[in-house]
């Protein structure tokens, strides 16, 4: 009993000893974020996490501002008006922009920018139809390098602002031989648009992984430039000793932290502790139980500022209506089973279970903070009954007694057994339990098939699942419906990873689009949102509500409901707080 004591504590004496202490007087960010981007291309890759890193190390001509909610120039002078036809805007870059090298931006890297958005070369079919429909080419001023003009296909809605989430790309870096100059706008959108060898070879070596993860290929016009990722720990972006936008005062330009580390904790118990131990910084996606139990403590509010805040983003089973019957079987193509999943799926006690109550019910893909919502549409109730109704309607009977749904399918015996992916963590396996009992009572299976976001989001894009459990972020601006809801984007395995829509859909969201009457555009939304409502694709859960902690060393703490959410940049280090305050960490 003596010997285990004193090993006891040995173990703790050497445990302690290895502890590091944390200079909190530090100018370094320690962000907490729940998993690592899919990557980090400028085109390639189109997770939520490699957006929110992206503004820190890259830059758009125009941006949603946080605080105002109103678009505004950054990269170029002004938002240009259009022409009278609105169908041209003339654009100036600012003067002194510069990439790292100390050349210029350019209305040429624009073009180039552009050319790599549109391609049908560059692996980025989930985002590119929001580009292609909108711009027709780019037009260089022969008599100044700082301005272009953007010529639009028609008039569409997103013309002014389709420039807000177009990263701009170094044409000397990525393209220094030109190969891309022989390559017109035009060739782009013809329909035998030529692969050449070069072109193959080009495009080939610009879509490769090494694009997106080594930190030496990541550089944009941001102030920072990632120096360090740890797969599935961490990323470090630096603040660059020289860069263009050092004297800017604009929210997007501050640069207060010398350092910012994205550290990857998934589990809420481990980002409660990191917290509690004041190992990091800035959260926006703690659990809600653990913040709720944080701030009943002194020590976390005299350490933390915390708040709980709307946001745009929500949560979704979404559900194949076009499988291909072999690897996923055709469980989801009648809409009245679709229905039954959504009368099956306890949402408001999710909620409550799950979020305590801090997240909010959305009929349909639009956020009811806009003001395109449809309201009209009814909150799909638990109605364990009516679902079996209609899967009864549907063919899908218990034919042998062991309480699990059967149908012949291409004359085989099929129970109602599906596959249910979902993103691996505790709460999203907690979830997709309460969804799967739930289930049951109706006499249909649901199989947890957990897997990370990698495999999850190429499954997704390749339609091979059953049924998700996915969400998608938003913003305050205007989400164009075609990189979800068009025909196209699941044909070319774009974001339309259920297969929705008909040339009725398609239809409206193009009139949505191509107009710049504001009552055509919102009625055009509110028929989508009551079609898709109707046909069921997605079984919509909630919107939760976004959890903010941030570190009371800095001043500047600002939350927003817009994305990201807190602007990590603009936190400034307090100048009075001590040195004397130092926390416990393990290695940061």
């Amino acid at each position: 009993m003596i010997k285990k004591l004193l090993l006891s504590l040995f173990l703790s004496t050497v445990l302690i000893s290895c502890v590091k202490k944390r200079d909190l007087t530090k100018n370094t960010i320690i962000a907490h974020i729940l998993s690592q981007p899919d990557g980090l291309h400028p085109f390639n890759d189109n997770s939520a996490m490699r957006t929110f890193i992206f503004q820190y190390t890259q830059k758009t001509l125009i941006k949603l501002d946080i605080e105002s909610l109103e678009y505004i120039p950054t990269l170029v002078k002004e938002i240009p008006e259009g022409s009278e036809d609105n169908l041209s805007f003339a654009y100036e870059i600012k003067d002194g922009i510069k990439w790292d090298d100390g050349t210029p931006l350019t209305a040429k890297d624009v073009a180039f920018s552009v050319k790599m958005m549109l391609c049908p070369l560059t692996n980025n079919a989930q985002i590119r139809g929001n580009y292609t429909t909108v711009i027709k080419s780019i037009e260089l001023d022969p008599e100044n390098p700082l301005k272009f003009t953007m010529h639009a296909h028609n008039i569409n809605w997103a013309n002014r602002y389709i420039f807000s989430e177009l990263y701009m790309v170094q044409k000397s870096k990525w393209d220094p031989n030109g190969v891309l100059d022989n390559v017109s706008f035009a060739d782009l959108f013809a329909e035998d648009f030529k692969e050449t060898e070069q072109l193959s070879d080009w495009f080939n070596k610009y879509n490769d992984a090494d694009n997106s993860y080594k930190p030496e290929r990541l550089a944009g016009l941001g102030a920072y430039q990632v120096t360090e990722w740890e797969a599935s720990q961490y990323i470090t972006i630096e603040k660059k000793n020289s860069w263009w936008g050092a004297e800017d005062n604009s929210v997007y330009n501050k640069a207060y932290a010398d350092k910012i580390i994205f550290k990857i904790i998934k589990e809420d118990a481990s980002s409660y502790l990191a917290l509690k131990n004041q190992e990091i910084d800035v959260t926006y996606s703690i659990g809600t139980v653990k913040l709720m139990k944080l701030q009943e403590r002194e020590y976390f509010n005299n350490n933390y500022e915390s708040a709980f805040k709307n946001r745009y983003a929500y949560n979704y089973i979404g559900l194949n209506m076009k499988p291909d019957g072999i690897k996923n079987k055709p469980f989801f193509i009648d809409q009245k089973v679709r229905r039954a999943i959504a009368y099956l799926t306890p949402v408001n006690e999710i909620i409550d279970v799950m979020v305590h109550g801090k997240a909010s019910r959305q009929a349909a893909q639009i956020s009811p903070l806009k003001s395109t919502y449809n309201d009209t549409l009814e909150l799909i109730p638990l109605d364990i009954e009516k679902a079996k109704e209609l899967l009864t309607e549907s063919g899908w009977i218990d034919t042998d007694g062991d309480n699990i749904r059967d149908k012949i399918i291409n004359g085989i015996k099929t129970p109602f057994k599906f596959k249910f992916s979902y993103m691996s963590s505790p709460t999203s396996t907690e979830i997709i339990l309460m969804i799967k009992e739930s289930m049951y009572k109706a006499g249909i299976v649901a199989e947890p098939t957990p897997m990370d976001f990698t495999l999850f989001y190429k499954n997704a894009m390749d339609h091979n699942f059953e049924a998700m459990l996915g969400g998608w972020g938003g913003s305050a601006s205007y989400s164009n419906p075609q990189q979800l809801w068009h025909t196209s984007s699941w044909v070319t395995k774009g974001s339309n990873f259920c297969g929705f829509g008909d040339a009725e859909s398609d239809a409206l969201i193009e009139e949505a689009n191509l107009t710049l009457d504001p009552k055509i555009h919102r009625d055009a939304l509110l028929k989508l949102q009551a079609r898709i409502y109707e046909d069921q694709p997605y079984v919509f859960l909630y919107s939760t509500q976004r959890k903010f902690a941030i570190h009371k060393r800095f001043d500047n703490r600002g939350m927003y409901f817009e994305r990201p959410g807190v602007m990590l940049q603009n936190l400034k280090l307090n100048d009075a707080f001590s040195s004397k305050n130092m926390a416990p960490t393990n290695g940061q």
